[in-house]
């Protein structure tokens, strides 16, 4: 936080003068009244108030303009730098908490901020100014109308904190329930062919009604308790209220007191009665905020990967002495023992639940281990992004994005003349090509291309890829054998003198290799 205010703190002096002026705007017309009795009201002293009215509302327009557009930038900012450690956490928190539910909260995370930062910040000083000035004029006509609104503020102080803690806990959950529910949502309903053939309404209330009843009966809870205990302490101040209008026309008939009062108090009450709202409403935007920095530094920042320390120019060897790793208080290892170099077309074959994969894994640092060397460095001491940005990692499962092919390939950029020339010469991409176009949008998840369509885009980004290392893991699994011929040949021909690793449960494709590695069984210990 304080970190997010020292970036921020021309945005934050500036929103502070422009709540300032407006406070001192809005206030004008009472003190107007104020320093004039009934007598000396005029014409002129109309013109001025609506003056002050006017210039109020301006203030507030351009500052409102002048907040969102920031906003956009901030939010923005903000969550990318959520994303990123999102992005740098532990693989294995990362696929525990899983990605959609991590989305979720990180989305929660940055409109809290947003409220809190861009809204709640001003309003703390707005209502400060507010309270005290509604105090002092209310003193100018009574010290005992001044006196009850003073024991207000406390009241609603430490009622509305006792509210709110209870309310921090009630949020937690409703976020926790809500995020459950859309991750659940998001998953069901994302695999548009399951979906139109197999589930109907039943087999939807079945599959997501549990967890999105739970999240609107959380929702209805937290809305019920925050409504009734507001409402509470909104009573006890509209009584107030009423009881000191009632007394003041009692004055004012008695000739103890001036209309003018009353005008003054119709002014102000308002105006000290919205300042109590908004400390109610900056407390609520602040407990939202805490919950969200709470999933923060528990769930993100906490589960943040280890990093090295040294960075490497390339890949050059690859050292295997019995590699093994930690998952879940169990100790697996592999019985290996192997140099490989560029120019290696290394096979890694074995049965499934070898460890095939893990193996794969732990040659991009997704997980500690020992027993791994890079250049004769121990892997764990290696810089991450060193590493990584060195590797080029073609997955079973392919990412396509909702944009055009070139994009997709590109991720977000546009295609060089040149890339587009070399990538049409490897012909991987001729089977698309023949029936789409460069600008052709794909659909979400790459609904309008086939398995080995897919494939193909994913290995045209892999020849565009500058990479010392090739890991291939079982990329050929659901696509057709003519399609898996021409993706292992192109990446072949074009990535000689790397180091190039895969697994395929196709033996076929072992003929493609110049090196194997059988990996009989994964040991356990623990």
């Amino acid at each position: 936080m304080k970190e997010i205010i020292k970036l921020n703190k021309r945005f934050i002096l500036l929103s502070s003068i422009v709540v300032i002026l407006t406070s001192i705007t809005a206030l004008i017309t009472p003190l107007i009244i104020q320093t004039r009795n009934e007598n000396n009201l005029s014409t002129k002293t109309f013109f001025y108030i609506f003056i002050a009215v006017a210039v109020s509302f301006l203030l507030q327009i351009i500052a409102q303009v002048y907040r969102e557009n920031y906003a956009a930038k901030f939010n923005t900012n903000y969550l990318f730098s959520l994303v990123q450690k999102m992005v740098n956490m532990t693989y294995d928190s990362y696929v525990q908490l899983e990605p959609t539910y991590l989305i979720s909260r990180i989305n929660s995370a940055v409109d809290s901020l947003y409220l809190f930062f861009i809204t709640s910040f001003p309003a703390v000083i707005k209502a400060f100014i507010m309270l005290v000035c509604s105090l002092i004029l209310a003193w100018f006509i009574s010290w005992k109308i001044s006196l009850v609104m003073f024991f207000l503020i406390p009241l609603n102080y430490f009622g509305f904190k006792l509210i709110n803690k209870e309310l921090a806990i009630r949020m937690d959950r409703m976020q926790r329930s809500s995020a459950v529910a859309t991750k659940d949502l998001v998953v069901t309903l994302s695999n548009i062919d399951s979906v139109k053939a197999n589930m109907d309404t039943k087999v939807l209330n079945n599959l997501l009604s549990c967890k999105v009843e739970a999240m609107y009966s959380n929702l209805a809870n937290t809305n019920k308790f925050a409504g009734t205990t507001s409402a509470t302490i909104g009573f006890l101040n509209q009584a107030v209220q009423n009881f000191v209008y009632l007394w003041t026309s009692i004055l004012i008939v008695k000739g103890e007191f001036q209309i003018s009062n009353l005008i003054i108090l119709s002014i102000v009450f308002p105006l000290f009665f919205n300042a109590l709202s908004e400390i109610n409403k900056i407390n609520i935007d602040f407990r939202s905020l805490l919950t969200s920095n709470n999933f923060l530094k528990e769930k993100l920042i906490a589960n943040i990967e280890k990093d090295g320390e040294r960075i490497i120019n390339k890949i050059k060897s690859i050292e295997f002495n019995n590699p093994s790793f930690d998952l879940n208080g169990n100790q697996y290892s592999f019985n290996i023992k192997a140099t490989i170099v560029p120019g290696n077309v290394l096979y890694l074959s074995g049965p499934s639940g070898s460890g095939k994969s893990s193996l794969l894994k732990l040659l991009l640092k997704f997980r500690d281990s020992a027993g791994i060397k890079v250049n004769g460095y121990a892997i764990n001491d290696i810089q991450n992004n060193s590493l990584r940005n060195k590797i080029a990692y073609l997955a079973q499962e392919t990412t396509i994005l909702s944009t055009s092919i070139e994009e997709n390939i590109a991720y977000g950029k546009k295609l060089t003349n040149n890339q587009k020339a070399f990538l049409k010469s490897t012909k991987i991409l001729d089977p698309i090509l023949k029936n789409k176009e460069w600008s052709t949008v794909l659909v979400e998840n790459g609904s309008n291309l086939s398995g080995g369509e897919k494939q193909r885009i994913a290995v045209a980004r892999l020849l565009l890829m500058e990479a010392d290392l090739y890991i291939m893991d079982e990329i050929t699994s659901s696509i057709d054998q003519l399609s898996a011929t021409a993706i292992f040949e192109a990446i072949l021909a074009y990535n000689k003198n790397k180091i190039i690793i895969f697994t395929s449960h196709d033996k076929l494709n072992k003929k493609y290799a110049n090196r194997v590695i059988s990996i009989e069984r994964e040991d356990e210990n623990g």
